[in-house]
């Protein structure tokens, strides 16, 4: 257990490091939830008890952006790096590995996307409020969560087909108009309003605008919480398979 864990810390750290000279970090995980901010403020300005909303929405949108890039990216810069066949033929479970590394990754990208937005609204002068502290740490714990296990389920595209990078790109927008973050599920027709239901940061947006404002609620938080463990173990299943199936057919190191 100890070793395991060890490993597990060991494949985070290695992902941190790689983050901090990636350029998309910068890209996608700063500029792009600035550019988000500016451009909805810019179009509509919200009224200042919609603000935060506005704020949090825009985070969730951009760090959904930053996982197909950087954390679904993680089992393509190995095979770019020609170190995927090793990642996954060690002593212990690729899927640890996986983990640490999409951990590490979503951890910079939050911190990133964060300390981005909170720049950009202060810099639109947009009044923020963050009326329940704590219950706003357990949400983003619970985010960094949901972001890791979305970015191992991304990543395992890249096992089962050549094409991963052009099926996770056509990943990213469906969420962004279908997800519930920018774009009002009250909008959607009534046939897709089930979609943001499947989808646990819509939960967390809900989440983080109730407590931001006034109002905790348990519920959203508990949805996004199973619909976490529901994308760890999904991945977990896709993750195994793909990887025997690579080994069998010897296509781990195939660009």
């Amino acid at each position: 257990m100890r070793d395991a864990t060890w490993m597990f810390l060991i494949a985070l750290r290695t992902e941190q490091r790689a983050m901090r000279g990636n350029p998309l970090l910068l890209v996608n995980s700063a500029i792009l939830p600035a550019v988000f901010l500016v451009i909805t403020v810019e179009t509509g300005r919200p009224a200042p008890d919609h603000a935060t909303e506005r704020v949090v929405a825009v985070m969730l949108t951009a760090l959904w952006g930053s996982t197909v890039w950087m954390s679904g990216g993680v089992l393509r810069r190995e095979r770019t790096y020609g170190t995927l066949a090793r990642c996954v033929s060690g002593v212990w479970s690729p899927y640890l590995v996986l983990l640490g590394k999409s951990l590490g990754a979503t951890v910079y990208s939050v911190g990133a996307i964060l300390v981005s937005t909170t720049l950009t609204a202060a810099a639109l002068g947009l009044p923020l409020k963050a009326s329940h502290p704590v219950w706003i740490a357990v949400a983003l714990l619970v985010l960094v969560c949901s972001g890791t296990s979305l970015g191992a389920l991304v990543s395992c595209l890249f096992l089962v087909t050549r094409e991963g990078l052009v099926w996770s790109s056509a990943l990213m927008y469906p969420v962004f108009a279908l997800g519930g973050l920018l774009i009002p599920t009250g909008v959607l027709p009534r046939w897709l309003r089930w979609v943001p239901e499947l989808i646990s940061l819509h939960w967390i947006k809900d989440f983080l605008v109730g407590a931001s404002t006034g109002g905790v609620a348990l519920s959203s938080l508990g949805v996004a919480t199973v619909l976490t463990l529901v994308y760890f173990s999904v991945a977990g299943l896709a993750y195994r398979g793909s990887v025997d199936v690579a080994r069998r057919e010897g296509t781990l190191d195939l660009a």
